[in-house]
C-alpha cells in the first residue's frame, strides 16, 4: 500500500485580478499544516488563494513527496 504524501511542492503564478503582470514562484509545504491533511490539487489551490488574497492563481506543476 502506498504511503500518503506528507510534503507538496507547487510551482505557480499569481497576479491581481485583471492585472497584466504576474509573479512566478514555488512553495514547498507540509500537507498536514497547510492543507489539513488533504492531498488534492484543489486543496493546494485553495491554500494559495488564501495566501495571495485578491490574486488569480495559475498552478504550473505540483509534486507530492
Amino acid at each position: 500500500m502506498a504511503q500518503k504524501p506528507t510534503i507538496y511542492r507547487a510551482d505557480y503564478y499569481y497576479r491581481h485580478t485583471g492585472s497584466g503582470s504576474s509573479t512566478r514562484t514555488q512553495i514547498t509545504g507540509s500537507v498536514s499544516q497547510h492543507l489539513n491533511g488533504a492531498t488534492t490539487e484543489n486543496a493546494v489551490v485553495a491554500y494559495l488563494r488564501q495566501k495571495h488574497r485578491g490574486h488569480e492563481i495559475l498552478l504550473m506543476s505540483l509534486e507530492w513527496k
